[in-house]
């Protein structure tokens, strides 16, 4: 008698769509953007318990028409509500087109998803005293903004900073609800930089990793977030590290360009604008000879480049 093998391709096409079972409905569907930034609204509809923390992410599968399955995670927009409800900002493009299915989701019609995953990215409570400091690129502001919303809700004293990299002027959303957050948190501020922007633009201009650097007065005592283009992540990452910022502090959570590989000459020019140099490094110019010194006087060698 012939057996079933439990890893047969039809019963690993069952463990996957089972994996999808929690159940959800639209809710809204806002066009905050010409050039394709959505925020979907949508709410739990089965009875399993929903929560989750700043950071986390859901997974949902969709069959799209013309396509197929398509399988994709998003991070909630906000901390979790009582309502069982959530928001995800998206960013629909001619690739993604599971992006452009949702985006086109009447109110009521049904979600498959499964999840909360991932780790939080809530500051440790015993690390009060540090600033954050939080760089996101185009959608990668989502779990940012659900961090800094619950650390404001719960009356963090913390100063948080968010810089927000997008590329045009039409790119620009959600400023009415991140002025009033930076009005009533006098600890919470924000600025938009534009790597194309018009001339009439009068804020940053440039990449984050062009911008940024300039404006940090130190690097210690902080907390550092990254979140969306793998290359901004990757390539600050390795600035604040060269700078003397440990790895520890630094978070990062990279929406796409996820195995980009950073070339040590663009590392090199955002390590040259920092302003900041309150941290030691062995990699900056300035204290390279001190640091051989050092290695020369203990050891009794040289060490170092011939």
């Amino acid at each position: 008698m012939a057996t079933v093998d439990p890893r047969s391709s039809g019963d690993r096409m069952w463990e996957q769509e089972s994996r999808f079972g929690r159940r959800a409905e639209v809710v809204a569907v806002d066009r905050l953007t010409v050039t394709g930034t959505v925020l979907i609204r949508a709410r739990v509809t089965d009875d399993r318990p929903f929560d989750y923390k700043p950071g986390q992410f859901l997974a949902f599968q969709e069959e799209v028409p013309g396509v197929g399955v398509q399988r994709s995670p998003y991070c909630m927009f906000l901390p979790p509500v009582p309502d069982r409800s959530f928001e995800m900002l998206i960013r629909v493009f001619p690739e993604g087109p599971l992006s452009h299915h949702l985006a086109s989701m009447k109110p009521g019609t049904p979600l498959a998803f499964r999840g909360p995953s991932g780790r939080s990215m809530l500051p440790k409570d015993d690390d009060v005293d540090s600033e954050l400091v939080m760089l996101a690129t185009g959608v990668g502001i989502s779990p940012l903004h659900a961090v800094i919303l619950h650390l404001l809700r719960e009356g963090d004293g913390r100063r948080i900073r968010l810089y927000w990299g997008l590329r045009l002027e039409d790119d620009i959303c959600l400023t009415d609800e991140l002025d009033a957050l930076a009005g009533a948190h006098e600890n919470f501020s924000y600025a938009i930089s534009l790597s194309q922007p018009s001339e009439g633009w009068t804020g940053l201009r440039g990449r984050l990793t062009e911008t940024v650097p300039p404006l940090l007065e130190t690097l210690g005592g902080k907390r550092y977030y990254l979140s969306g283009n793998g290359a901004m992540c990757e390539e600050m990452e390795l600035a604040l590290s060269g700078m003397g910022v440990d790895r520890s502090l630094i978070r990062q959570e990279r929406f796409f360009n996820v195995g980009y590989r950073a070339d040590p000459g663009e590392i090199d020019a955002i390590a040259a604008r920092f302003v900041a140099h309150d941290l030691f490094s062995p990699l900056t110019e300035a204290q390279a000879p001190l640091l051989f010194a050092i290695e020369r006087d203990v050891h009794g060698r040289k060490v170092g480049p011939a």
